[in-house]
């Protein structure tokens, strides 16, 4: 049997997933990473506009989430910990409401916003320029 990252989704509010995975991928400042079983531990800082994904979990195979700033740490136990300061599960995003913060944030130039709602809308598969 192969091993497993064991992967936790955190903001202050609230744990939002924690379970098994294969591979994580998420948008760091410095660009995407990608972490698997065996990694070396790294701390990384999250993109204000970060979409996370968890490769071979839960029955459906993936879980995304919009990840908005925050640290990405890996520990040398297969441990992944996306550590952000707002996050949300794909199916918990609401598309109509994503769509007018983008609209809001780009007309009143708030780009950490836009940044935002650009990752909620790229989390449920909506292509964002």
């Amino acid at each position: 049997m192969s091993k497993k990252l064991f992967v936790e989704i955190v903001s202050p509010e609230r744990e939002i997933w924690a379970g098994e995975g294969d591979m994580v991928i998420a948008k760091t400042v410095d660009g995407e990473i990608g972490v698997q079983p065996g990694h070396i531990p790294v701390l990384a800082v999250l993109a204000h506009d970060a979409v996370v994904r968890v490769l071979g979990a839960r029955e459906t195979g993936e879980v995304v989430a919009a990840a908005h700033s925050g640290f990405v740490s890996v520990s040398g136990e297969g441990r992944v910990s996306i550590l952000a300061e707002t996050a949300e599960l794909a199916e918990d995003i609401d598309v109509d409401r994503a769509r007018t913060a983008l609209k809001s944030a780009s007309e009143g130039g708030d780009d950490v916003a836009v940044g935002r709602a650009r990752s909620r809308l790229r989390a449920v598969g909506e292509e964002v320029a």
